[in-house]
């Protein structure tokens, strides 16, 4: 090669590289920031921007007003648990086990257990940070944490793609508020609180016994096993007794406030119990810090901001407190509504929310039975029958959704198509112009996502193909949805008999319509079909004589034959009783000199 051409060459790589590098300095140019908001229990009904006229959420309603607002934006299941689990997945959490059956708990119960989202599952979170985004996860989890011997390598979120972690391994609870007794116990476990006390005397009798007598090594390994027995038999039987009552997987309030109840940065515990006053501020000061961190790095990042908010207990910071017209349950809605508004006022501040996309929505619909000290503490699901809890109930399932990307998708538009938070991961993949995941991690196995792209939806008003929608009590089918032209219809195979003029089961904090049992008619002889297109509230079946509805119950009998046939699932997780109780043994505890 002649020098000249040589010259030539290294000039244009010159070029090429400078290029390159303008390119990935323009913020234009390099991949959307993506921040998703997540609130937990909010009924549709709370939001002003959905109908709301006396809680104020201003900060919501102007993300409605400068995105893309979902009406029929629907949660893959009305419980925590498996509901994010679908978000972060795309895929029904029955394909993977990640969901209840009646005798066990719907959701993961103790921090310390082994269930939770399987590891070989690939959440948008690992997705993107496999396209060198930064990710973040703050606030509630709530999907298993996977903790080691003695409660280390606790790393739930850090193992499913998120590099950073700060929040609540587990979730809210009523007994995380106020104090309790270490012997409180329920009256049906009063035999706990004999074990407890054992436990305790035996442990502290072996401790005064080895500080009395000379501590050889001997000695010491004697006391090592005898400590270990004092606290693992009493465990077993304790277990044992447990098993053998309705609730196996409860435990004392006490336990509940001082083990589940705690805050971690990664892997480390740094509140114990939780303080619940200003934790709301807390968590969002953390996502403020990450966005003022990473707004100009030459990477884009994910931020998972979960709300604790607005799950019971009612909490509220001393200057958010009675201004709401709703009692307790409206401040709370309202201070997670500031969170909201300062996340992105952030985005603002910092010039890159033309380049952010955001995703506000809510893990399920509202808690309806919820109450405490005679005041309602549960959400609104506006006319949409039922609530968090009771399987294919649309109250529990139909939740909000603001999708924003400024100049890329239009301001102020709503959408009636049916969508899901099963649609997350394949749009966010799409926005982002990245490839599928087979393609992301050829490595895998290739597997199926339930969940479709939303991308053209959103950014041009591209039409869906049709599609069906199941909806799950735990693991058993309970209804399906058929999108087919500019017609939406629902069919029950299972629904909860409601006394006339009712669509809740009592009030209670803890208290739910359950989706099986007493209460639940059978329908799958004579399923039950709305046209939720004229019909959105069911009010009124269409007749079984008419033509209209065997079209629709043949077309979503042939689909769920077909989908039992190629989608089988396996064992629920929780149905292994040792892997879903408090196992002592992996709890994580704050260790202040550390």
């Amino acid at each position: 090669m002649a020098p000249c051409d040589s010259s030539w060459r290294w000039v244009a790589l010159s070029l090429a590289i400078v290029s390159a590098g303008l390119a990935a300095g323009d913020p234009q140019k390099r991949r959307p920031n993506v921040v998703i908001l997540v609130a937990d229990d909010l009924g549709i009904g709370d939001l002003g921007c959905y109908g709301n006229t006396t809680i104020k959420t201003p900060n919501i309603d102007r993300l409605s007003e400068e995105g893309v607002r979902l009406t029929h934006h629907l949660a893959a299941a009305s419980m925590c648990t498996p509901s994010r689990a679908a978000l972060l997945t795309g895929r029904y959490p029955a394909r993977y086990g990640l969901v209840g059956e009646e005798g066990t708990p719907p959701v993961v119960v103790h921090v310390a257990s082994r269930v939770g989202l399987p590891l070989e599952e690939i959440t948008f979170a690992k997705a993107l940070a496999a396209a060198n985004y930064t990710t973040a996860a703050v606030g509630k989890w709530h999907l298993g944490m996977r903790c080691g011997l003695g409660g280390l390598g606790c790393r739930g979120p850090q193992e499913h793609g998120f590099q950073s972690f700060f929040g609540l391994p587990f979730t809210l609870a009523v007994e995380l508020e106020g104090s309790h007794d270490f012997w409180s116990f329920s009256p049906e476990v009063r035999f706990n609180k004999i074990i407890a006390r054992l436990c305790v005397v035996g442990v502290l009798t072996i401790l005064v016994w080895g500080w009395l007598v000379q501590c050889t090594q001997e000695t010491q390994n004697i006391l090592f096993v005898m400590l270990a027995l004092a606290l693992i038999i009493p465990w077993f039987v304790h277990t044992h007794y447990r098993f053998h009552t309705e609730k196996w997987w409860q435990v004392s309030p006490w336990m509940d406030q001082h083990l589940n109840g705690i805050l971690m940065r990664n892997t480390k515990v740094v509140e114990q119990p939780l303080v619940l006053e200003g934790l709301s501020q807390r968590l969002v000061d953390y996502s403020l810090d990450f966005i003022t961190e990473h707004a100009h790095d030459e990477n884009p990042f994910l931020l998972f901001h979960s709300f604790a908010h607005v799950h019971t207990p009612m909490f509220t910071a001393k200057d958010m407190a009675g201004k709401s017209q709703h009692g307790r349950y409206g401040d709370n809605v309202e201070e997670m509504d500031a969170g909201v508004g300062a996340i992105l006022d952030a985005l603002r501040q910092h010039e890159i929310d033309d380049n952010t996309i955001v995703y506000f929505l809510s893990d399920h619909g509202g808690h309806l039975e919820a109450i405490d000290n005679g005041q309602r503490t549960g959400g609104h699901n506006g006319l949409f029958k039922g609530g968090k809890g009771m399987g294919g109930a649309e109250g529990g399932i139909r939740v909000p959704g603001i999708f924003k990307w400024q100049g890329h998708m239009p301001a102020g538009k709503t959408i009636d198509t049916p969508t899901s938070l099963l649609d997350t991961l394949p749009t966010l993949l799409e926005l982002a112009d990245l490839p599928p995941l087979n393609t992301l991690f050829p490595e895998l196995p290739e597997r199926d996502l339930d969940g479709v792209s939303l991308a053209g939806l959103l950014t041009e008003g591209t039409a869906l193909r049709p599609r069906s929608l199941i909806h799950h009590c735990r693991q058993v089918i309970h209804a399906l949805r058929l999108v087919v032209e500019a017609r939406v219809y629902k069919m029950h195979l299972a629904k909860y008999n409601w006394s006339p003029g009712s669509t809740q089961c009592g009030w209670g904090s803890n208290n739910l319509c359950s989706c099986f049992g007493d209460g639940v008619e059978d329908l799958t002889l004579n399923p039950e079909v709305y046209d939720l297109t004229n019909d959105p509230y069911e009010d009124k079946p269409i007749s079984s004589e008419s033509s209209e509805y065997w079209h629709v119950v043949g077309a979503l009998r042939q689909f769920l034959a077909e989908w039992k046939a190629r989608v089988p699932y396996p064992p629920s997780q929780f149905k292994n009783k040792m892997n879903t109780v408090l196992s002592p043994w992996l709890q994580p505890f704050r260790i202040p000199f550390l």
